[in-house]
């Protein structure tokens, strides 16, 4: 970008461009074109091809010269959720070559391609089960009448990997009523400089088996008449997303 904005080939209604071609990994060329015509797309989609150098995560643009900065940001934020990470090579960009009758003025359609690598993601939530399995107590946060999260440390008292985990809490309590309303919720918790952070939805539990079997003697401090005690409730949180920080890499994946 640096060696065309000196040619002035970016400048101007035209806005000519240049195409980047890679040959048997050995060295780029470039070419002239021009941009393309249809007005930016809302949604920027990332897809992962095999150039010369490897695997590349390929984001698809058709923006203005002025936020390819930003793309470029964006494009980092959205490797992680595809389950990559940047590696060593070079970063380039492509620009798509389009007839001139299909010019659309001050847009141009370019491809961001960043080397990376394949992250474990089956390796990454074996250390966030085993960073749960460790901890005592997790943040539950549920959604206030207003809007606002409301996080509250909670003793977790099972764990079914990271994708079920089951509390006990007050029947009548702040949290339960708001679980009631509105059952989107977020689950916290961290060992070390690890953490990792779920998003997904609480279900109050009725079942009076599944309340028998999830019941500790501990628990008569708080529910003096035990299973049967109307206070009693236990909630069950399922998992839908997760964003891991685990050996200093960040990740989000679906569960």
């Amino acid at each position: 970008m640096q060696w065309a904005g000196a040619k002035g080939l970016i400048n101007g209604p035209a806005n000519k461009l240049i195409s980047v071609y890679q040959h048997e990994g050995k060295e780029l060329s470039v070419d002239i074109g021009l941009t393309v015509p249809q007005e930016v797309e809302g949604e920027n989609e990332i897809s992962k091809g095999l150039l010369s150098g490897g695997l590349y995560a390929i984001g698809h643009f058709e923006i203005g010269t002025d936020e390819i900065p930003a793309a470029w940001s964006l494009m980092y934020t959205l490797t992680s959720k595809h389950q990559c990470k940047p590696c060593a090579g070079k970063s380039f960009e492509i620009y798509q070559s389009i007839p001139l009758d299909q010019h659309p003025q001050d847009k141009c359609m370019i491809d961001l391609c960043i080397p990376v690598q394949m992250i474990d993601l089956k390796l990454i939530e074996e250390k966030a089960i085993s960073i749960l399995t460790e901890c005592d107590t997790a943040m539950l946060a549920s959604v206030t009448q207003e809007g606002y999260p409301r996080p509250v440390p909670m003793g977790k008292i099972k764990a079914d990997g990271i994708s079920q985990i089951w509390f006990s809490t007050g029947t009548f309590s702040d949290k339960t009523i708001q679980f009631q309303l509105n059952p989107k919720a977020g689950v916290c918790f961290m060992k070390g400089g690890d953490s990792i952070v779920l998003t997904g939805k609480v279900e109050i539990v009725s079942d009076m088996e599944i309340k028998k079997a999830l019941w500790s003697d501990w628990m008569f401090a708080h529910f003096p008449g035990g299973v049967i005690d109307p206070s009693y409730c236990i909630l069950k949180f399922t998992s839908e997303e997760a964003t891991y920080w685990i050996d200093n890499e960040f990740v989000k994946a679906s569960i």
